[in-house]
């Protein structure tokens, strides 16, 4: 049982906190306070408890379903009561190995009524994903809608998300748009170790990639997008149509949310990462414009180190572009600084960022040779064979590091153990 009632829900101005009570079975998922809050830039005070309990419901609905646990709630959206059926069947499809059970009962069911003022609302980190949305839509004037959900507790001075908010506020000031900026701590009110070591295996996913990220991030946008009486929530696709593997959002599951009089799209599913880039430097250079490309979103700017960032910065060299000018510092001299990392870090690499990342990169490049700016990087780069250089440098790895990996594997595990006591 996990259980809200409206007495529980604190408001003040900008800011709503749920104080809620968990069943003794379930208590070890969740930190001793049993609180999750949201804080936003704009008074929601005014928003009644049917649409302030959404992002609750919505964090919660996950864990019911894994746990067969019954949540209960005083007062509830229609229209986003009326969506939680088919979303768990959503996920059932999704996850059909694994039984979703649990169920959700609602005091009173109401309906939240507005003629939309604002036709779209984009979730905006600054990231590829975001900015390709952002462009597909921005003749709409769109939000922008900027969260933060790893707060410990209570907000607290964090660099990273300072830096998410001054970007998303001055990119704001320069297109003419509005923003909306949500804190929180629904990436860290529940222990996402302890539901993983019972049910990442079953599920065959983790907590937060698998279930939780989607609607966290989703209904954490809603009260606002109701004050403002928003039609269309756009989240930004990750992945591309032709994706095997679950995930939390997805347009199977987005596209059913629904809230008040709004509802949701999953945008850019067509696209594979390279069309977003194209996208994005396409617009840009019409436009005789430049703007920073935000990739590390654990980092106050790309640090153009992480396989992330090269990867992105190798997607604009392919289509015949500066990453410079799209927030990457990085050497004229691209094709030195690719091998470097390539032979640091290519060990790592999965079969499936090889196949859905970095060879539609590596097509680009053969099909747009003319452009590319390092022609050094034309005469082995189109060529790189991924997986032998990942089994050479495995190989090589393993025999200078044999007795450190042993180390750092009993480190990690100690640590997981202790961390799941």
């Amino acid at each position: 049982m996990i259980q809200l009632t409206r007495e529980q829900i604190k408001v003040n101005h900008n800011r709503v906190d749920y104080f809620f009570q968990v069943d003794p079975r379930l208590q070890k998922y969740f930190r001793a306070s049993n609180h999750l809050f949201m804080k936003y830039n704009y008074d929601i005070s005014g928003l009644p408890a049917s649409i302030l309990s959404i992002p609750f419901a919505a964090n919660m609905m996950p864990l019911a379903w894994l746990t067969d646990a019954t949540l209960y709630v005083d007062e509830l959206d229609r229209s986003f009561y009326d969506c939680l059926a088919e979303l768990k069947q959503a996920y059932q499809e999704m996850f059909p190995h694994f039984p979703l059970k649990g169920q959700i009962k609602v005091g009173q069911v109401s309906s939240y009524h507005y003629q939309p003022e604002h036709e779209a609302a984009v979730l905006f980190s600054g990231g590829l994903d975001a900015l390709t949305t952002y462009i597909r839509h921005r003749d709409k004037k769109p939000l922008l809608i900027t969260e933060y959900g790893w707060h410990e507790g209570d907000c607290t001075d964090s660099e990273v998300w300072t830096a998410d908010r001054e970007h998303a506020e001055a990119f704001a000031r320069k297109e003419g748009l509005s923003n909306i900026l949500v804190e929180s701590n629904y990436g860290t009110f529940v222990y996402p170790q302890r539901i993983d070591r019972d049910f990442r295996r079953p599920l065959g996913d983790t907590w937060w990639h698998g279930l939780h990220h989607g609607l966290a991030i989703i209904s954490a946008a809603v009260p606002a997008a109701c004050l403002l009486q928003v039609k269309t929530v756009y989240i930004a696709s990750s992945h591309t149509i032709g994706n095997t593997y679950s995930c939390a959002s997805d347009p199977s599951t987005d596209n059913l949310i629904r809230y008040g009089a709004g509802d949701v799209f999953h945008d850019g599913y067509e696209l594979s990462r390279q069309d977003k880039v194209k996208v994005v430097v396409d617009h840009y250079a019409a436009a005789n414009d430049k703007t920073a490309v935000r990739v590390c979103y654990r980092n106050t700017e790309n640090c153009c180190q992480c396989e992330k960032c090269v990867r992105t910065i190798m997607g604009i060299a392919a289509e015949g572009h500066d990453p410079n000018d799209y927030g990457f510092p990085v050497p004229d001299e691209l094709s030195g600084f690719l091998k470097r990392f390539l032979k640091r870090e290519v060990k790592f690499f999965t079969n499936i960022q090889i196949e859905r990342l970095w060879k539609p990169i590596q097509e680009r490049m053969r099909e747009n040779p003319d452009n590319v700016k390092d022609q050094d990087l034309l005469s082995w780069f189109p060529e790189y064979d991924f997986v032998a250089q990942r089994r050479k440098e495995r190989f090589r790895y393993r025999v200078t590091q044999f007795f450190p990996i042993i180390r750092r594997k009993v480190r990690t595990g100690l640590q997981q153990i202790r961390e799941t006591r």
